[in-house]
């Protein structure tokens, strides 16, 4: 374990500012995962996510005074960098590489597939996976195309499970404002599997989990 990691973010910041690069390696070890995955919720894309946080963390080393911890904990600033990022990046036409079912799982939190008993039939079993994966198409499909605040404000608290206060501090909006794009984005989800399901016939059980939340 690095020296460094007994210390707080603030203390990290001293020394970074001082030109300490083991600080600031210390910095990026402890918050690159929960970074990249907001990134890539929110971009839908590995390479593009990775080139974000990465310049972020270049822009963060070259000056550091822009972070000002009487105005905001780390963590709430640099969120609210990374996606004005992603949004940028976004405007100018990111590539949006597929998501891999399982990338996928994960980046929600869930971990629905589930292993069918060996009795089970085997054109049930087709079925099953295929429909699984048709929730997941719809899913992914459905967040991108909400309204950037919604996603975001759907990303952050669902996905990314920060508390809601905290969020909107990302967002630059009153709490209350947060739990409107929320309702509105749960809204828009749930217009889109009535829809669906009137297509299809079939319940969407991850979508419903997210929904409940």
């Amino acid at each position: 374990m690095s020296a460094y990691a007994q210390f707080d973010d603030r203390r990290l910041f001293e020394l970074i500012r001082s030109g300490n690069h083991d600080a600031f390696t210390q910095l990026v070890t402890r918050y690159t995962d929960q970074f990249f995955a907001l990134a890539y919720r929110t971009l839908g894309s590995v390479e593009d996510a990775r080139d974000v946080v990465q310049q972020a963390f270049v822009n963060l080393w070259v000056r550091p005074h822009m972070w000002r911890p009487d105005k905001a904990k780390f963590t709430t600033w640099f969120y609210r960098v990374i996606l004005n990022a992603c949004h940028d990046q976004l405007r100018r036409g990111a590539k949006t590489a597929t998501v891999e079912p399982a990338e996928f799982d994960r980046a929600v939190g869930e971990t629905f597939m589930e292993s069918h008993s060996a009795t089970k039939d085997v054109a049930d079993t087709v079925a099953e996976r295929q429909h699984t994966e048709w929730q997941r198409h719809s899913l992914r499909r459905w967040i991108a195309e909400l309204p950037s605040a919604q996603r975001d404000a759907l990303t952050l608290v669902v996905q990314s499970e920060l508390p809601q206060r905290e969020a909107a501090e990302v967002l630059g909006v009153s709490v209350k404002a947060l739990e409107s794009l929320l309702i509105r984005a749960k809204r828009n989800l749930a217009q889109q599997l009535a829809v669906e399901q009137s297509k299809q016939r079939r319940d969407s059980p991850l979508l419903r989990n997210i929904l409940s939340q």
